[in-house]
């Protein structure tokens, strides 16, 4: 109860508002696999003269163009750094907005990722689709103007685990130099791909060209995760 007793203190005073703290993040790869990039230099040098000159910051940009128009995300600001990473911004009060900032930067970078390969892929002169499926993200990739069985690539991510594969290739050669080929552009893009467990299979013999019309069972050429 209010009364008059004693000593009282009264001064008009101003709560600032908190002030944000800044959130960053570089999207980061993992180390390549230099075995097959080898064996790409011997089969076809000049493929690897016009990729260790190819102007990456357009495609890089593109990449994230594409990821944007299929993601949106508040408070959160995305650019391409001078090293070519991914590198996303934003401001947060408390840590549940930290943790949700940080989670949304990971959906877009990893999202950023698949669509480079995406381009790796056009590059390569494939039809390439990327999608969300659940939790997860899967690019196919099928040769231009040619009607099943073609040459296909298909890149799964779920969760920590990704698998690469590779099918349809008429000859172990050509599936081995379109792998290193992949894996040559997709370094000089920054999704530095390191092959874990490499498994090739050999499936039935290619069908000629009157039995492609008929629909065949599909084998997995080459797989990794």
């Amino acid at each position: 109860m209010p009364c008059d007793i004693g000593f009282k203190s009264y001064e008009p005073i101003k709560i600032p508002e908190p002030e944000p703290q800044v959130f960053t993040l570089k999207a980061e790869a993992p180390n390549i696999d230099a075995d097959l990039l080898d064996k790409l230099g011997e089969e076809d040098p000049e493929f690897m003269a016009w990729a260790s000159e190819l102007d990456t910051r357009p495609l890089l940009e593109e990449a994230l163009k594409r990821t944007l128009a299929k993601l949106k995300v508040n408070d959160l600001n995305f650019e391409i750094g001078p090293d070519g990473m991914l590198k996303a911004k934003g401001s947060f009060y408390n840590s549940k907005e930290k943790k949700r900032l940080e989670e949304a930067a990971k959906k877009i970078s990893d999202r950023w990722q698949f669509e480079i390969l995406g381009i790796v892929t056009e590059l390569l002169d494939y039809d390439v689709v990327v999608k969300e499926i659940g939790n997860g993200l899967v690019l196919e990739a099928q040769e231009q103007g040619r009607a099943h069985p073609s040459d296909f690539i298909k890149v799964t991510k779920q969760g920590g685990n990704a698998t690469l594969t590779f099918e349809h290739f008429k000859t172990r050669k050509a599936l081995e130099v379109e792998m290193a080929k992949f894996l040559t552009l997709a370094h000089r893009l920054g999704v530095k791909i390191a092959l874990d467990h490499l498994t090739v299979k050999e499936g039935n013999p290619f069908p000629d060209a009157a039995q492609q019309t008929h629909t065949h069972r599909h084998r997995h050429s080459g797989e990794t995760s």
